[in-house]
């Protein structure tokens, strides 16, 4: 367990002093800094390097004012509902998946915000594209999710990874954020990959509904009026249907970090709902108590997925409808195709119209 603890989990207090160290002769991570804080010279960037002594530290005097900066700059609104009715000190976040940065981020803000304390957070090794990447992520408490394509490594992996999740609830007593599927939800679709339960259950007993419990399980629901990467989440897709593949750039994803904090999304909403199983079936029949729970947070998803006119309008153009009319008035659609005729080309356009109605699609379906 301690290889397994050292190589995916965040850094301890004798690595952060290292980190911290390395980072202050590291041209890339100043650079970084500079790029959301212009007036930090490198010398009050050393400087605030030299007072941090934890983990929390770095998030508080770098990551802390970004995230504000977003809220502040690229939303119209924000709320945040439930998390006053979460009293227990660690849980598993399990969420849906729209921002590489700001779906955790905007929980870790909150935290700080009402004075509780930060949670780890997932990250696939793909995004520790280099050592100043792997020194950032670590130091915002962040445990890696090892990658392999691999059979017989994805599954050790998936092992480790489970069992430094349920030590973290369990053992250290802290809460751990992860999503509920590997990558974004590039074409609006939030559902659960079975193979995450099934990850999550690897570490527990015979019993799946204690081993389930026993994680404390929080769904978190997030929605974004306006997507963050909508076009290139859109024309992802349409390469790799029109190619077979998609082959991303080394530094496209911290592309993808930057323009998700830049990019305007109008109102935005995270709920928080402590995931029960009162009523569920569960059978300890492995396969069909992967998908009842599966199923379960599909539907505390979309229960609290907050629609907006985009959505709405986004479902009537793609259906060539007004099923939806009295969500939104014409000054809101002519405002809404002015955004979507940034589109290269047609298949763009109608990958970007799922996008917002899928959700429309999905919230009637599960919560109906």
């Amino acid at each position: 367990m301690e290889e397994v603890l050292k190589q995916i989990s965040p850094y301890t207090d004798d690595q952060v002093v290292q980190a911290l160290k390395n980072l202050e002769q590291d041209t890339q991570f100043v650079k970084g800094v500079q790029f959301f804080y212009p007036n930090w010279t490198q010398n009050e960037i050393v400087q605030r390097l030299r007072l941090c002594n934890s983990c929390s530290d770095f998030q508080v005097s770098f990551i802390e004012q970004i995230i504000k900066n977003s809220i502040k700059e690229s939303m119209d609104s924000f709320e945040i509902v439930g998390i006053e009715n979460l009293t227990k000190p660690n849980y598993l976040y399990i969420s849906n998946h729209r921002d590489i940065f700001l779906d955790a981020a905007l929980l870790q803000n909150h935290l700080y915000d009402i004075g509780r304390p930060f949670t780890e957070i997932s990250l696939g090794d793909n995004l520790m594209v280099n050592p100043t990447m792997k020194a950032i992520a670590k130091l915002n408490s962040m445990f890696t999710v090892i990658r392999s394509k691999n059979k017989s490594e994805m599954i050790t992996n998936s092992i480790n990874l489970s069992k430094y999740i349920r030590y973290a609830i369990q053992t250290k007593k802290v809460s751990s954020w992860i999503a509920q599927k590997n990558g974004r939800a590039k074409d609006g679709n939030d559902f659960t990959a079975p193979g995450l339960i099934k990850m999550l259950l690897l570490s527990g007993g015979e019993d799946i509904k204690k081993s389930i419990e026993e994680l404390q399980i929080v769904v978190s629901s997030i929605s974004y009026e306006y997507e963050p990467c909508a076009f290139e989440k859109a024309n992802e897709l349409y390469k790799t249907e029109k190619e077979g593949i998609y082959q991303k750039s080394k530094f496209e994803n911290i592309n993808s970090i930057v323009n998700g904090i830049k990019d305007y999304k109008g109102n935005v909403k995270l709920v928080f709902e402590a995931l029960s199983f009162e009523g569920l079936d569960f059978t300890n029949n492995r396969k069909r108590d992967v998908l009842l729970i599966a199923n379960k947070i599909d539907e505390v998803v979309y229960k609290n997925y907050q629609l907006w006119k985009t959505n709405y309008m986004g479902f009537d153009l793609l259906f060539k409808e007004s099923k939806y009319r009295d969500y939104y008035n014409t000054r809101d659609l002519i405002h809404f195709k002015n955004y979507l005729s940034q589109s290269k080309n047609e298949d763009i356009y109608r990958r970007l119209l799922k996008i917002y109605a899928n959700p429309v699609i999905n919230k009637e379906r599960l919560t109906t």
